[in-house]
């Protein structure tokens, strides 16, 4: 492979003045005491013998010149045109930069260590400080190494063996497979951000709060139970301006169309959840109307939009309360999932459940909005007492608050599978 690399770079380039650029830049690009490695003209044309500008140890600016010559075979007339040119590129190099102390010259003709010294002093008594000379045979080594298979196979069209791809693949393959990783990544990342913003327009069908309790409870641990959730948002949206939704033990409690006493029925998780949800309207132009003709202003009242009932359960380890509507037909008004950034929530439970709290999970449209983990739950077990449309018994009236504010919504939420 060392001869077919040889002898490509004899003759494979003729008259392509622009690919021999190139592959030098590439070459010089894998030497890491340069970075920033470019090209003065990127499509060719006149560069004043400098066809390559980099930073040479971090600090000192380099110019690179090639001088190529076609069918290259070494001769003496060969090695006195490319002496020639290794002068002239490098006096126009030092006549652009007054200051230049870095200069590398490339070139397809093989040249013997005393000739390389002896251009390598020219440029020395310049005041170059440092100067390279990347003959044939050096940029021959680069090209069949790991590091240039890539490059020789671009510009003189040489195909890797397949001891060559091992080593190659031993070289690069977990680069290759990290960058491949981190581009899907961004790029699923960059999708996932710009399918939320479209769908965070989308009118809300659900918005559930889960409790995971710190182990699995039988029903009969649980026993009665209360958990609501009261959402206010940053302003009146279509005039809803507040949300309250829960469930509770007693299937007939909170339903609206059942004329049955839920009190006569047995009290426990186990045997019966009754849910609601119910919407706080406020209306400006009414509110202003109220208040120039009275002093005060009556408190909005909760108007009910939904409430159902489920058989009980007997092991309890997630306890999802939602507020949900229909997206088939609507006649009501209905908020979006972007009217929730900077909303406000507050679960209320009742104590013995409070304390069994491991999480709370917020879900809403299919997507995952928070997740509060223990240590972020602040149990308020003052005397509150929520004016809750919900008729409850007169003991244990009391339920316990749980506080904490829902995030500016953002891409950054992740997409629930369910």
């Amino acid at each position: 492979m060392s001869y077919q690399t040889d002898e490509r770079l004899k003759s494979y380039l003729d008259t392509n003045q622009l690919h021999r650029e190139q592959m030098c830049r590439a070459v010089l690009a894998t030497d890491k005491r340069f970075l920033d490695v470019r090209p003065r003209h990127p499509r060719g044309g006149p560069d004043g013998g400098r066809d390559i500008q980099a930073v040479y140890r971090d600090e000192q600016t380099a110019f690179g010149a090639v001088g190529f010559v076609n069918q290259g075979n070494d001769s003496d007339e060969q090695k006195k045109t490319i002496k020639k040119k290794f002068s002239d590129d490098l006096e126009s190099a030092i006549s652009a930069d007054n200051n230049l102390t870095a200069f590398v010259f490339f070139t397809n003709i093989n040249l013997t260590i005393g000739e390389k010294d002896s251009l390598i002093d020219k440029a020395k008594k310049k005041g170059v400080i440092f100067c390279d000379i990347l003959d044939r045979e050096r940029i021959r080594i680069t090209l069949d190494s790991p590091d240039g298979f890539s490059i020789r196979f671009q510009y003189l069209n040489i195909t890797l063996s397949e001891e060559e791809q091992a080593s190659f693949f031993s070289r690069w393959g977990d680069d290759i497979q990290s960058v491949i990783s981190s581009g899907f990544q961004k790029v699923e990342g960059t999708l996932n951000r710009v399918l939320f913003l479209q769908e965070s327009n989308d009118p809300i069908t659900s918005f559930t709060v889960s409790l995971e309790l710190d182990k699995k409870y039988s029903a009969e641990e649980v026993g009665h139970f209360r958990a609501f959730c009261y959402l206010t948002l940053k302003e009146p949206k279509h005039k809803i301006l507040s949300i309250l939704f829960g469930a509770s033990d007693k299937s007939n409690r909170m339903r609206d169309d059942k004329e049955t006493d839920f009190t006569k029925q047995r009290a426990g998780i186990k045997y019966g959840i009754g849910s609601g949800q119910w919407e706080q309207h406020i209306d400006f132009d009414e509110t202003e109307v109220a208040s120039e003709e009275t002093d005060d202003v009556e408190d909005e009242k909760w108007s009910g939009v939904g409430s159902g009932s489920s058989i009980g359960i007997e092991e309890v380890e997630f306890l999802p309360i939602s507020y949900s509507k229909s997206s088939f037909i609507r006649f009501f008004p209905v908020i979006s999932l972007r009217d929730l950034d900077d909303a406000m929530f507050l679960p209320f439970l009742n104590k013995t459940l409070a304390e069994k709290v491991k999480s709370i999970h917020i879900y809403s449209n299919g997507y995952k909005l928070q997740e509060i983990k223990s240590d972020d739950i602040c149990i308020d077990a003052t005397s509150i007492e929520p004016d809750f449309p919900v008729d409850f018994s007169t003991t244990n009236k009391t339920p316990t608050l749980i506080t904490k504010e829902l995030p500016r919504t953002s891409s950054k939420l992740i997409r629930h599978p369910h």
